[in-house]
């Protein structure tokens, strides 16, 4: 009886992960469609391309964490960490001003570029390794 709890239980959450999926597909569709709208594309339209892909990126860790065997929180953590990271790395730099001439550089990049390739693209390589190492270094499963 135990394990046949423990496989629904399972099968809840990968469920969760596909809708996850799914929810993200269909707003980065939402998102292609809006470009064909007469007036050009509307702010929902890149609102919708953003939550998508950061909801499909992080429901897609999910889903192979959990296939994988890797502990329902630690799973968890890592898809609202990316999805939080992808939604501030790539929504904040379109709601900032653009930049001047003038305005300062972060290591050599403008603040949006920096945002993105330092929040976007850094940030999770250097964090999802780190917390999956110490997941597998556990070896409890």
């Amino acid at each position: 009886m135990k394990n046949d709890e423990r496989q629904a239980t399972r099968n809840a959450r990968r469920d969760y992960a596909l809708i996850g999926v799914f929810a993200g597909t269909i707003l980065i569709t939402a998102a292609y469609a809006s470009a064909w709208l007469p007036t050009g594309t509307p702010v929902w339209g890149v609102c919708c391309m953003v939550v998508g892909c950061a909801t499909l990126i992080g429901s897609a860790t999910l889903l192979g964490a959990l296939r994988s065997g890797v502990r329902r929180r630690v799973a968890l953590f890592a898809a609202v960490f990316l999805f939080v990271v992808i939604t501030a790395g790539f929504g904040v730099p379109l709601w900032l001003p653009a930049e001047t001439p003038d305005t300062p550089l972060i290591l050599g990049l403008p603040l949006r570029t920096a945002i993105e390739i330092y929040g976007v693209g850094l940030l999770p390589l250097a964090v999802l390794p780190v917390l999956f190492a110490i997941e597998f270094k556990r070896g409890d499963r």
